[in-house]
């Protein structure tokens, strides 16, 4: 019969009362104002994170080599035109050594962008999400961990077994070779 598994249920039992952890967390997060107002912070700073990477991930390299190339291609230019992109490149920040293509890192990179801000009661959920996933997270990992922990201690049977079995099989051998010696020495 096999015994029933207490550790495994209590585990499953803390994962699910850490989600109520949770909860509490993300309730906090709303009524403590020294914690609303680091959450709110913190959200915000998620946000930029996440908006950053997810612009970042979405950049198609394929259509910036061909608007590259389409940029480096010569162009004929009336005097207006050219009058016109000198005021842009003025205005934006370019320098007469600044090309096209080169233009200034605060208009090519993404991780130097700031987003729009999310309101504060959103940058304040996003915090508190990420508060308790990492909550309901630690939980589980700390449990795994012991869980491990806690097995690697134990005996393994299998190898004993295979440790008993292989003495014996040497035991035997030992046996048929002094057999095999006394018949020998028989004859």
């Amino acid at each position: 019969m096999v015994a029933l598994p207490l550790f495994k249920l209590a585990s499953l039992f803390l994962r699910h009362v850490s989600k109520y952890g949770a909860n509490r967390i993300k309730h906090q997060a709303h009524d403590h104002p020294g914690f609303r107002r680091f959450a709110a912070r913190y959200g915000q700073a998620i946000h930029q994170l996440n908006m950053r990477m997810s612009v970042a991930l979405l950049r198609d390299p394929e259509a910036i080599a061909r608007a590259k190339e389409k940029a480096e291609a010569p162009t004929v230019k009336t005097e207006e035109q050219i009058k016109k992109e000198e005021d842009f490149k003025a205005k934006h920040g370019f320098t007469a050594s600044q090309s096209r293509t080169n233009r200034p890192s605060n208009i090519l990179s993404v991780w130097k962008r700031k987003f729009r801000p999310l309101p504060e009661a959103k940058a304040v959920d996003l915090f508190a999400d990420v508060i308790g996933d990492t909550f309901i997270l630690t939980v589980a990992m700390v449990l795994i961990v012991y869980e491990w922990w806690r097995s690697s201690q134990k005996p393994d049977h299998n190898s004993e077994r295979i440790k008993e079995l292989s003495d014996k099989l040497s035991e035997l051998e030992e046996e048929r070779e002094k057999r095999r010696c006394a018949k020998r020495a028989a004859s």
